[in-house]
């Protein structure tokens, strides 16, 4: 009677411990890779027998070894013998039986360090279940004794499967990962928008209760608009299973089946009879999905989802007023109880609710009720920290759910006379040539007004009084402004006070105190609604607006000039400036802004 281990495919696998010649002994096999591409030459197989009392590995062990396929059938047997610290062989995929290596003068195959066995065997051709049964016959070329010498440990090599699946028409790869036996068919049936895929399993109770759990996955692109914007409903044989879908990743959807003895052996009554050699995986489109925003936040107001400790639950989650969660402030918990499968609101429900601040338990509450399925309680917060709200005991199961967001002070709300925007993208160069770090970038205010400068990138940024060839001028700085925030400075003298960011020196703007704004004449807006239109050429346009510059008729701040152009090809967001400049939609500012462009580049020539 051989002992025996099992494992899904992690690599390393263990036997159980057999009492041998005085003392406990283990076997620890190692496969690599444990997951089969279809590309390998070869297997690495290594076994290492280790004493238990004392963990330190046996030297000089001779093994007889038997492997089986995941049907039963011997597929290979030999003795081996290692004087290292391994057995370390190779097997090769293939049809044929063939060993190459060393043998010893009492025909026992070498598997040492220095030459390792060799074992062409039609093992490993696909993924799937294999059984390893190894009797221990000597140690140092002194037979052991026991009664029960041979270990046995079942495991399982995955295997990746590609297949594609037709649509709508349209063809779609896919790929399915198998841990336990071989897929023998997929199919996908176009009515009721479900796939499945087809293994060989022995539904005995005795072989359910040698293994813990059968492991596999799909691997779905994103493309396939009935999986990604629909539930997924998880069968096993045609009976329901609510298993694990993994939504994280920009390009695919993973759904994996992980089904543990317990599980499989509730599962036996219900297991269609025609079944009882056969385990099908089966994905099937649900309902639109209610989804929760991938950057969900419930101080902006969106509900956040939980599923339930037993899986058994989906718990959601928002507040009322949405904003930051102060101190002393009253908000209230919405609080709703969903089918994890059907994402049905469930009714008729008692719970507990505790609620942590900074680790320490402020409230608790016991079987709270929530008939339609929803319930609302207000809590407030003494102080600033890391809050958790916990449901649990739902309809006096042990499951439960977790919720932390963060209690922060509440801080005053920064104002200004006039806003600056810190532009999306500006943390990479590009968008100086066009003046569009800032917006606006050149701005002209009145001594005393404050300037709120808001950072719309997702990466920080500093506004630093000061150029980026000379360094700060120390009249202001920001520091790191976080994505989000927002800076202000109240300017008290006159004077043009130019700033950067030092995290991104292309980034320049300046401010004028005090001193003549772009004097633009209202007629020149006429000008410029005709040429957005299309009414007068570019030409006339960079002509008539050179003119009005030479005769001091249009004013703009001090730019330098560049070199001249030959195409004087205008950019389109000019031309689109000019018409919303001449309809209001933009100041005077603005407009300058796209004018000292121009002269920049050599457009306009003054």
């Amino acid at each position: 009677m051989s002992q025996f281990a099992y494992s899904g495919g992690s690599g390393s696998e263990s036997s159980d411990v057999l009492f041998i010649n005085q003392n406990y002994f283990k076997i620890e096999l190692e496969t690599n890779p444990s997951i089969l591409e279809g590309n390998e030459e070869h297997i690495i197989f290594d076994i290492t027998t280790i004493n238990d009392d004392t963990g330190q590995v046996v030297l000089g062990t001779e093994h007889s070894v038997e492997i089986f396929d995941g049907q039963g059938n011997l597929v290979v047997d030999f003795d081996v013998y290692s004087p290292d610290e391994k057995i370390q062989m190779l097997i090769v995929p293939s049809q044929n039986l063939n060993f190459l290596g060393e043998t010893m003068e009492n025909g026992v195959w070498l598997a040492s360090n220095d030459s390792p066995l060799t074992i062409e065997a039609p093992l490993f051709l696909e993924g799937g279940l294999v059984d390893v049964q190894m009797t221990l016959l000597s140690i140092d070329s002194e037979p052991v004794s026991g009664t029960n010498t041979t270990f046995q440990i079942l495991f399982t090599i995955g295997e990746f499967i590609p297949f594609s699946i037709d649509i709508d028409d349209v063809t779609h790869d896919l790929m399915f990962a198998t841990y336990f036996d071989k897929i023998e068919n997929f199919h996908y049936d176009q009515r009721d928008k479900k796939l499945t895929a087809q293994m060989p399993f022995n539904w005995d109770e005795n072989f359910i209760e040698s293994i813990p759990f059968v492991h596999a996955e799909y691997y779905l692109p994103k493309t396939v608009d009935i999986f990604e914007n629909h539930e997924i409903l998880l069968t096993v044989n045609g009976i329901s299973y609510f298993g694990t879908i993994d939504r994280s990743g920009d390009d695919e959807i993973v759904i994996h089946f992980l089904l543990s003895s317990k599980k499989l052996l509730k599962m036996i009554d219900e297991n269609p009879s025609y079944l009882n050699e056969k385990m099908i995986f089966g994905i099937q489109s649900g309902k639109l999905r209610d989804v929760q925003k991938s950057d969900a936040s419930l101080e902006e107001g969106d509900k956040i989802i939980q599923l339930s400790s037993e899986e058994d639950w989906k718990f959601h989650l928002s507040i009322s007023p949405k904003g930051k969660i102060n101190p002393n402030n009253d908000v209230t918990l919405h609080i709703e109880f969903h089918d994890p499968v059907s994402n049905a609101i469930i009714q008729q429900n008692v719970y507990d609710l505790d609620i942590f601040l900074n680790g320490n338990l402020i409230e608790s509450k016991k079987e709270l009720e929530a008939p339609d399925g929803t319930d609302s309680l207000k809590v407030s917060f003494n102080e600033v920290g890391a809050a958790l709200v916990r449901i649990s005991n739902v309809n006096n199961f042990d499951t439960s759910g977790e919720f932390s967001f963060k209690v922060s002070e509440l801080k005053e709300e920064i104002e200004g006379d006039h806003f600056i925007d810190i532009t999306v993208g500006s943390a990479l160069p590009g968008c100086e040539n066009d003046n569009s770090c800032y917006i606006s970038h050149n701005l002209n205010i009145e001594s005393n007004q404050v300037v709120l400068w808001d950072n719309k990138d997702c990466s920080a940024h500093t506004v630093t009084s000061g150029t980026p060839d000379e360094g700060s001028s120390g009249i202001f700085d920001s520091g790191v402004i976080s994505a989000g925030d927002k800076f202000s400075f109240k300017f008290e003298e006159n004077g043009t006070f130019d700033y950067y960011c030092t995290l991104h020196p292309w980034m320049i703007g300046s401010i004028t105190v005090g001193e003549s704004k772009p004097s633009v004449p209202d007629w020149i807006k006429n000008n410029a609604g005709w040429w957005a239109e299309g009414t007068i050429n570019d030409d006339s346009f960079i002509q008539g607006i050179q003119f009005l510059i030479k005769e001091d008729i249009l004013k703009i701040p001090p730019t330098s000039q560049g070199e001249g152009s030959d195409s004087n090809e205008i950019p389109a967001w000019i031309k689109n400036n000019a018409g919303w400049w001449a309809d209001g939609t933009i100041d005077d500012s603005t407009f300058v802004n796209g004018i000292e462009y121009l002269v920049k580049s050599g457009i306009i020539v003054v």
